[in-house]
């Protein structure tokens, strides 16, 4: 008997993975399932679809032996590094409801898992329509004579009604698949001795239906659905056990049954019949319709498996309201941070049975699903690359929290995603990308809803794991980082109030690299011997740490007990020189600080090598329009020479750069020469300088024959001003400056850690 080529039966084979991998999501959990009932059988007759029977002919035909050989091996290459990783993923976490959907979501968090469980939950649903029909075509070919419409409806009504009535009675119907399968098998390899005559191999076809990655392509789905030990992995006895030992015996005896049958197809018919008789399996067995019997019982599991598993999928989504309608869904029992560990519920998801069987009737009226079916494919392909994604990643990272009971070199992982990708590419790459494109607009709109995940992911590990990479690679580093410069301002602070006012130009001088490190001196406080107290906070201060992160800032705060402001700020010094975010400038308001403070604070830095921004404000003008900077260039002459460091004049210019990008401002350059002659010289200085250093367009330059006081006085006003300072610093002489200038003042002292001009 011969049938018409169908270019689309790969593709809904394809999703026998998707259907089958879910079909013992909801088995009851009494007594606890052992290996075979919860892992192996299902998985194994997820493996062995309705490519074996109708498709690995056609493949060994135009492929030849060896080629068809080569083609399982690397289909099961791929799946086989896929069922280890996802054997090391859950022997490290407990996996709640939802299967592949729980795996992603406890790694990734439930945005991904989301992204991910809903495309895949609508996979497993269309997949129960697709596999209806397929069970309809095997009955229609034993009784021809039924009503199409009437056995439909039948294996629709068997499957929901199986699953509202008993997920048990469910799980034993898989016994009896079983045997179905088992004497397909059987009538197969019967064939042999029932044969007229066995054909010589062709070691090598002619590939007259595709290249090698075409045929590939065809039969890659055969063995997706390796994952379907995750539907029982709440309700076995011991799931770190079960499942490595239940999937990766599946796997094996699966990979020696496709590589026996393709011998068999090489053997019993020629290359010419394999390629145009799609069910050489049926005309060459001992007995045609056990095979039929066994095609029906694929599907017909398939379907029950999809018809159980999807609902539960959709219930487990709602309780982390993923899906709308999660309290109708749930019963009003939805939440959005669920308890993942919690065990799973004992009842079936009634509600989420109903709500599928209402998609999966859509499904059927509007007939045929073919070209739904490659995309559910690339679904399932998607999440195998995401879960060996994660495997390889959190073995990279090294963590202590990575001790799954299985081990497997990263290589495996590494193959596993790789061949996911590639299997997306050679199957349809243009659905592939849809696919994605899917999965990401669902990613970002539950991104959007600011989900609470209720456990640690691997993203987390990921952050401090690359935070820990680049602090050793940091430390590797020798001499000045000019151009990796950027400002992590060190400020003192004896009460929380001295930080208020200060947020505006705190973010508008470090954002958007730079820090603010708040150094709290907090007093000694004389306790009991015998008695241990964490130094007292601020009143106020975690408050204010947090709204300097509200401004987009790495903001962080550090307590130093100390009598003394000096003292503390000498020991924060001390114990911060080490710290991965090293404090380059310390930032002092001159408000309550005595001269002699300020003129210690200073010392200090140059001690410790660390810039100096002494801030003065006028006490009517504050900031003004936060519009203009005025930069003030002490004059160079007779030299008048740029070089990497500048005079005291490196700091200025790099913190006037970030406020003219925060603010908006304007940027002006002023000098006085005492020689009118040095005009000149001085204004060439500056353009090269306002060059050299890449000030931004329009910055002013102003060279003028005049002493400082005179200039200060007809300058024109800024909203801030900024001038170097000498190392003696001279508090009463600086205040002056603040008043001539009618305008507040940032005073600053170069390290030697910065470059204006790198």
């Amino acid at each position: 008997m011969r049938a018409p080529p169908s270019a689309d039966s790969s593709a809904i084979a394809a999703t026998t993975a998707a259907a089958t991998a879910a079909a013992t999501a909801a088995a009851p959990r009494s007594g606890g399932l052992g290996t075979f009932t919860g892992v192996f059988r299902p998985t194994a007759l997820t493996i062995i679809g309705v490519i074996l029977y109708l498709r690995q002919g056609w493949v060994v035909g135009n492929a030849g032996i060896l080629g068809g050989l080569l083609i399982v091996l690397m289909t099961f290459a791929i799946t086989g590094a896929t069922a280890l990783s996802f054997s090391v993923i859950t022997t490290n976490i407990r996996i709640g409801a939802g299967g592949a959907f729980a795996v992603v979501a406890r790694s990734l968090g439930l945005e991904a898992g989301g992204a991910l469980g809903i495309p895949m939950y609508l996979a497993q649903a269309l997949s129960v329509a697709l596999y209806i029909h397929g069970f309809a075509e095997g009955w229609l070919y034993l009784f021809p004579e039924h009503p199409r419409a009437l056995v439909l409806l039948g294996v629709y009504t068997a499957g929901f009604g199986l699953s509202l009535l008993s997920e048990t009675l469910a799980l034993r119907m898989q016994g009896v698949v079983m045997i179905g399968v088992a004497l397909a098998l059987g009538c197969m390899w019967g064939g042999l001795a029932t044969a007229p005559e066995l054909h010589t191999p062709q070691l090598i076809g002619d590939f007259a239906g595709g290249d090698l990655w075409v045929l590939f392509a065809v039969f890659f789905p055969s063995g997706t659905g390796i994952m379907v030990g995750a539907s029982l992995s709440g309700k076995l006895r011991n799931p770190r056990r079960s499942i490595p030992i239940g999937v990766l015996s599946a796997w094996g005896v699966c990979l020696a049954i496709y590589l026996m049958t393709a011998i068999w197809y090489s053997l019993v018919a020629s290359p010419s019949e394999l390629q145009s008789n799609y069910v050489v399996a049926i005309d060459h067995a001992a007995w045609g319709p056990g095979v039929m019997i066994g095609l029906m019982s694929s599907c017909f599991s398939a379907m029950l498996g999809s018809a159980v598993a999807a609902p539960n999928v959709l219930h487990a989504l709602a309780q982390h309201r993923l899906v709308p309608g999660a309290d109708l869904i749930t019963g009003g029992r939805a939440t959005a941070a669920a308890d993942h560990d919690a065990p799973p519920d004992e009842g079936t998801p009634r509600r989420a049975v109903l709500m599928t069987a209402a998609i999966v009737l859509v499904a059927l009226l509007l007939g045929s699903l073919n070209g739904v079916a490659r995309m559910i494919s690339m679904f399932f392909l998607l999440t195998y690359a995401t879960i060996n994604f994660v495997v390889l990643i959190e073995q990279r990272l090294d963590l202590i929290s990575f001790r799954p009971t299985l081990r497997v070199p990263w290589i495996v992982p590494l193959l596993g995603s790789a061949g996911s990708v590639l299997a997306v590419v050679l199957i349809r790459p243009a659905l592939g990308l849809i696919a994605l494109a899917i999965v990401v607009v669902i990613y970002i709109f539950l991104t959007s809803r600011n989900l609470e995940t209720p456990w640690e992911t691997v993203r987390s590990g990921l952050v401090i794991a690359l935070a820990d990479w680049i602090a050793k690679a940091s430390q590797r580093l020798t001499g000045p980082q000019y151009r990796a410069w950027k400002p992590d301002l060190l400020v003192p602070v004896t009460r929380t109030s001295q930080l208020v006012g200060e947020h505006r130009l705190l973010r508008a001088l470090v954002h958007p690299r730079g820090s603010v490190q708040v150094l709290a001196i907090v007093p000694r406080v004389d306790i009991d011997p015998g008695q241990t107290a964490n130094p007292p906070i601020p009143i106020g201060l975690d408050e204010e740490i947090e709204a300097l992160r509200g401004h987009g800032l790495v903001a962080n705060h550090a307590e130093v007990v100390s009598s003394t402001l000096l003292e503390g700020v000498r020991v924060g010094t001390n114990v911060l020189e080490g710290s991965f975010l090293r404090p380059n400038v310390m930032f002092v308001h001159a408000h309550e600080r005595s001269d002699e403070e300020l003129r210690r604070l200073l010392e200090i830095c140059l001690l410790r090598d660390i810039g100096f921004a002494l801030l003065m404000p006028h006490e009517l003008a504050g900031l003004g329009h936060e519009e203009t900077v005025n930069i003030w260039v002490r004059e160079q002459s007779p030299d008048w020479q740029l070089g990497l460091q500048l005079p005291n004049l490196d700091l200025a210019l790099l913190l006037s750069i970030r406020l003219a990008r925060n603010w908006g401002a304007r940027i002006r350059m002023l000098t006085a020469v005492h020689d009118p002659a040095e005009r000149e010289n001085g204004l060439r200085y500056l353009t090269r300088l306002r060059d050299e250093a890449r000030l931004p367009p329009g910055t002013e330059l102003f060279c003028e024959h005049a002493s400082f006081h005179e200039l200060r006085e007809r300058t024109p006003q800024a909203d801030l001003h900024i001038l170097g300072l000498s190392n003696a610093l001279d508090v009463d002489a600086l205040r002056a400056v603040v008043e001539s200038l009618r305008g507040t003042c940032l005073f600053v002292h170069d390290s030697t850690k910065e470059s204006a001009l790198a």
